[in-house]
């Protein structure tokens, strides 16, 4: 169990070295506890960073390849098993969204 555990904190700490050392907002530096893998394919990962000092959240994509990654701020108050979850989700078409707009149209009120 302990070997899977470091395994995963060198991922971790791989992450912060290529993508961010310190957080954009405060500055402080990110450790392995502040950083969740959200999703890792054989060639992309996503990875959420969330600084224990001031909580300001930000989702990075790592391409593996080309070693290429880009982060951006989130502002959001998904948790990270919600935001993995909707990671995993198949696209929106277009059909859907047109359906969703007709609903609403036809809609005044929308229970859930």
């Amino acid at each position: 169990m302990d070997s899977k555990k470091d395994d995963l904190n060198v991922k971790k700490q791989f992450f912060i070295d290529t993508i961010a050392r310190f957080c954009d907002k405060c500055g402080s530096p990110f450790v392995v506890e502040d950083v969740n893998i959200l999703q890792r394919t054989g060639i992309s990962s996503i990875i959420h960073f969330s600084c224990h000092n001031c909580k300001s959240k930000h989702i990075a994509t790592f391409i593996s390849p080309i070693g290429m990654n880009h982060r951006v701020p989130v502002n959001t108050d998904l948790s990270v098993k919600e935001i993995s979850k909707f990671a995993q989700q198949s696209e929106t078409s277009a059909q859907e969204i047109l359906d969703i707009y007709m609903y609403l149209k036809k809609n005044s009120k929308v229970l859930i």
